[in-house]
């Protein structure tokens, strides 16, 4: 691993929101399960689908910085594959708060 300072600062950022997005996708679950209204399953799913986006960039960002040799498609992928993990995440919470 690289010692350069902007590959530890990503590896920390990504972290800190796997953490607090893991975090927030647990306390909604429980209170889901306390509360049992049904649009905070879809807020739970949504803050779980934005926190599983980190995953993808986990591990296409070695690839920007020059760690791996990853194809221009497969780069391409990957970050459709996070995108749309965000966007149906903000979807979900969305659809969680105007539903309710």
């Amino acid at each position: 691993m690289s010692s350069d300072p902007t590959l530890w600062m990503l590896l920390f950022s990504n972290i800190f929101v796997f953490v607090i997005g893991g975090s927030l996708t647990y306390y909604g679950f429980r209170a889901q399960r306390r509360v049992g209204k049904p649009n905070l399953k879809y807020a739970t799913l949504g803050f779980g689908l934005v926190t599983l986006s980190t995953i993808a960039e986990v591990i296409y960002s070695p690839a920007v910085i020059g760690v791996y040799d990853i194809s221009g498609s497969s780069l391409l992928i990957l970050y459709t594959i996070e995108s749309l993990l965000i966007g149906l995440g903000l979807a979900s919470i969305y659809y969680s708060v105007r539903g309710s």
